[in-house]
């Protein structure tokens, strides 16, 4: 973990040195400009250090024999990067400090020449203490001969010791009948072994660890038929730090270990002999080669030239926890294994855990927590299995199982009988993780048990936290935390539960076993800590992130709780006087959200935040927003959705850093009045902060309209209560974001019009919420030009001709919600329309008595949403054709139209498996 540290350290120092520290704090602002020469050159030379001790840890793979060594040297280094980071924060807060006093006009009353001065000497100092102990740890590095060794096949890691290395998840999952929920599976792969075709083709079986994997490519290795069917058959376990040409030897060793005198010849084979006498061996025959515990391609691309394409139907199955590795097959040839349904779950668990018991049944004083143990698990074989094992030795009372389960991070991290399970699950995949990754994926195990995470969320939380480096070439920070994320799921160490429009995540989670072995490495890493539940919270001196995940009355801070970057709290009741502590004892805090928090006020103390660049008041009873927040001049994020703040001061405009502002406020969640949310009215002033890419939920005023063209970053704009007065000033505007992908207008209220004349093409929109009367009866033409549109949301339009036909010139629209839209009778979906639309709502419209949907409509459609239409009697017809829905919602609809469907009709829907009334 030293070096995800040493890489934050150098992200800080880069952001730290991108804007030299002499244009910060000038002669005007101290009176020895030495010392902040003095400071910089430090801060040059420590970079330089970490540059290079980056680089010796991502080749390190330290010898077994030094391995303890190796590791109290790593805590060490992680303890100076730690010291690193904290001086730059202090130095960071110093100059964000001086800066916000400065433009407030109040810097020499406030603070000093003296003052500076001495903090930046203090500054200047320890700088000089820390360049010393980074020379003394290499120092030592030399003196102990903590050495590495060369790192074989390319492979990714620090090495654990050779045998905790490789785990197998066979060690519990051992036995046939342990193949549970996974008999489709298991014909499916034999059926691909068997097919008949000739080429050679690669199977892929990946998920997440302790799936049972290798159990499951184990049994069909096994398997009567497949022994039949191939002549020759070899398995080998690559691991993440292989070699290749010790993969040769396994391999070659399995196909002649009944000849003793070939046998041994391998060993002395070097690797282009190896290569010839396997693939001499493997030339005219049906081979099936196992390739287990695969890491990453690099390992395929090394050995793929040795099994030979032979045209006689030769099989590779490869397992892997990686979706780039398991993406080697065709699609039709890769197996992602899934997790236990709840029952296969308990009746396993139940197998193990009570197997001394008669009928193997949980008895009744334990079902409380036997349950709550195996909802931990999440239907992952390999913990249940594990698990139920060693409690079956346990005695069955339940004051023993109750405190097995409320610390089962501390049984997985520190319970040897429970090692694999921490080993598999999560610590190899955590070790194989790049430097860059490895802060991020810890930080996802401060949410919640169970926790929904949104993606964008997460990303400005990283960013907030600097831990996505910039990569140039035109890429937003935005878009690297992205490509950091779809990593993390590739390497199936975050689940994806929902996507959008456009198939990128939108709503994450962690699985609970991963985060029960996460939060015993957060404490170990001193990376953060969670807390649940507890009255009081003692606060450690190391504690850097702390997630409060039930409400607390008392936060006790230690002397040395400065070190605390991120204070994220998740609903519950949270006292004002913590919510006082936090803003005032951390003044190094980077990220502070009170999402849902009893507050009704802005505590004067978050002000002095100076290096806050996160700041979420979402779901809290706020009013209004001080103006003293203008001195938070890192702030990247402010959230302050579903609050009661009606106006942003002006001095928001100061807020240069600013990426991210969201401000709408739902009285109705279900949107069925005109009136349900309103916006957050701002300055036009807001037009000068040229790094916005979101602009959530303000209202117009003719002013802002015609300025807010200056927000060229601009991705995402929803704007209020707009007037046709001045809709043509809104149209140039938008015309000069050329990024600009989700756009969402409401008007002033019903009887205004939005004036779509004269509205530009957006060649980048891909989402289009539109709230209001259009001009014409008729769909504007402007819609013509909106061909790369995804998702369409129209509302209280007053349209009285068939919008469809307009809109079906959108083919790639995937979601299309009409509320109140129509005012006609008859909507008509004719064959070809809307051939990528996967979400329909048709809702309000009151005329509307006929739906027609042609045959080879809306191929892609899944799911059918009706709310409303109180004068639609029966079913469409159409839905029968309509062979891909999954689901039909329907709400608020006439009794008539739920007789038919419960009657006469239920032959139109009946290939549907989901109907909702």
């Amino acid at each position: 973990m030293a070096e995800a540290s040493v890489f934050l350290v150098l992200n800080k120092i880069g952001a730290s040195l991108a804007e030299s520290a002499t244009s910060r704090i000038t002669s005007k602002l101290v009176e020895d400009i030495s010392v902040v020469r003095e400071v910089d050159s430090s801060i040059k030379n420590i970079e330089s250090e970490f540059v290079v001790m980056k680089a010796y840890l991502s080749q390190a793979d330290v010898h077994k024999g030094n391995k303890k060594t190796f590791e109290a040297w790593l805590e060490l280094l992680r303890k100076v990067a730690y010291e690193v980071e904290d001086t730059i924060d202090e130095y960071a807060y110093l100059t964000g400090r001086q800066q916000a006093n400065r433009k407030t006009r109040f810097f020499r009353k406030t603070f000093p020449y003296s003052k500076n001065n001495v903090a930046l000497r203090d500054i200047a100092d320890q700088l000089k203490k820390i360049e010393a102990r980074l020379q003394n740890l290499t120092n030592m590095k030399k003196r102990y001969d903590i050495s590495i060794t060369e790192r074989g096949g390319g492979s990714n890691l620090t090495n654990y010791a050779h045998g905790e290395q490789h785990v197998s998840e066979s060690s519990y999952l051992t036995s046939e009948d342990e193949i549970v929920g996974f008999g489709k599976e298991t014909q499916d792969l034999i059926k691909l072994l068997t097919d008949g075709k000739q080429g050679r083709a690669i199977i892929s079986i990946y998920g997440m660890g302790g799936l049972g994997k290798t159990t499951l490519a184990r049994s069909i290795y096994k398997n009567e038929t497949t022994k039949r069917h191939f002549g020759c058959r070899a398995w080998v376990s690559v691991s993440q730090n292989f070699h290749v040409d010790d993969l040769l030897r396994r391999i070659a060793k399995k196909f002649f270990e009944k000849n003793q005198a070939i046998s041994k010849d391998i060993d002395t084979k070097d690797h282009t002999k190896l290569v010839e006498t396997v693939k001499s061996h493997l030339q005219g025959r049906k081979y099936l080669i196992v390739l287990d515990d695969v890491w990453n391609k690099e390992a395929w691309s090394l050995l793929e030239r040795t099994f030979v394409e032979n045209n006689c139907g030769s099989r590779v199955v490869i397992t892997t926890r990686s979706e780039d590795v398991a993406s080697l097959a065709e699609d039709d040839c890769i197996k992602k294994l899934r997790t236990l349904s709840e029952k296969e779950a308990w009746d396993l668990f139940c197998k193990k855990a009570f197997v001394r018991l008669d009928g193997e049944r949980c008895p009744e004083s334990l079902k409380n927590w036997a349950d709550k143990i195996v909802k931990k698990c999440q239907g992952l074989p390999l913990a249940i299995i594990a698990i139920g094992s060693l409690l079956s030795y346990r005695k069955k009372e339940e004051q023993e199982w109750r405190s097995f389960c409320e610390h089962l991070n501390w049984q997985l991290e520190n319970n040897r009988e429970l090692n694999g399970v921490a080993n598999r699950v999560l610590n190899l995949s955590f070790i194989d993780l790049p430097s860059y990754l490895k802060n991020c994926f810890l930080y996802c195990g401060l949410f919640p048990e169970h926790h929904i995470i949104t993606r964008k969320w997460l990303i400005r939380l990283w960013i907030a936290e600097g831990f996505i480096e910039e990569r140039g070439s035109g890429m937003t920070m935005e878009e690297v935390a992205e490509d950091y994320l779809k990593e993390l799921v590739h390497r199936c160490l975050l689940q994806v539960v929902e996507r959008n429009d456009f198939g990128r995540v939108k709503l994450l989670q962690i699985h609970d076993i991963v985060r029960e072995v996460t939060l015993a490495r957060l404490r170990k890493e001193m990376f953060g800590i969670a807390y649940n539940n507890q009255e009081v919270i003692k606060l450690g001196d190391e504690d850097r992130r702390v997630s409060i995940q039930k409400g607390t009355k008392t936060l006790q801070p230690s002397v040395s709780s400065r070190r605390l970057r991120s204070f994220l709290f998740f609903g519950g009741k949270l006292s004002s006087s913590c919510i006082q502590t936090v803003s005032s004892s951390f003044r190094l805090l980077r990220v502070l959200s009170l999402r849902s928090a009893n507050i009704d006020r802005v505590p004067d103390v978050v002000a002095d935040l100076f290096n806050l660049h996160y700041l979420d008041l979402g779901h809290t009873k706020v009013k209004n927003i001080p103006t003293s927040l203008r001195k938070l001049l890192n702030l990247q994020t402010l959230d302050i959705r579903a609050t009661s703040v009606e106006k942003l001061p002006n001095e928001i405009s100061m807020l240069q850093k600013l990426r991210h502002l969201l401000a709408s406020h739902h009285y109705d969640w279900e949107c069925t009045t005109f009136d349900c949310f309103h916006g957050a009215s701002v300055s036009d002033d807001i037009s000068s902060l040229r790094s916005l890419q979101t602009l959530y939920g303000i209202e117009s005023s003719r002013v802002l309209v015609q300025k807010i063209g200056s927000l060229t970053q601009l991705r995402t704009l929803y704007i209020m209560k707009v007037r046709r007065d001045y809709c043509e000033e809104l149209w140039d505007s938008l015309a000069k974001m050329p990024l600009l992908s989700s756009l969402g207008l409401a008007a002033s209220n019903l009887d205004e019009i939005l004036n779509l004349e004269k509205l530009k093409p957006l060649p980048n929109l891909q989402k289009l919420k539109l709230r209001g009367r259009l001009e014409e009866v008729v769909l504007p033409s402007i819609f013509s030009s909106f061909g790369n549109l995804r998702e369409l949301v129209m509302g209280w339009s007053g349209l009285r001709e068939d919008p469809i036909a307009a809109l079906s010139i959108m083919s790639n629209l995937v979601t299309l919600n009409l509320c109140m839209v129509y005012d006609g009778q008859v909507l008509a979906f004719q064959t070809g329309w809307f051939p990528m639309l996967k979400y329909l709502c048709l809702a309000g419209m009151q005329q509307l008595a006929w739906i027609n949907v042609e045959d080879g409509a809306m191929k892609s459609l899944q799911t059918l949403e009706l709310t409303g239409l109180q004068n639609l009697k029966m079913v469409p017809e159409g839905v029968k054709y309509l062979k891909s829905i999954q689901d039909m919602y329907l709400r608020d609809m006439p009794k008539a139209f739920i007789e038919r469907l419960e009657g006469s009709d239920r032959e139109i829907v009946h290939h549907i498996p989901n109907i909702v009334y």
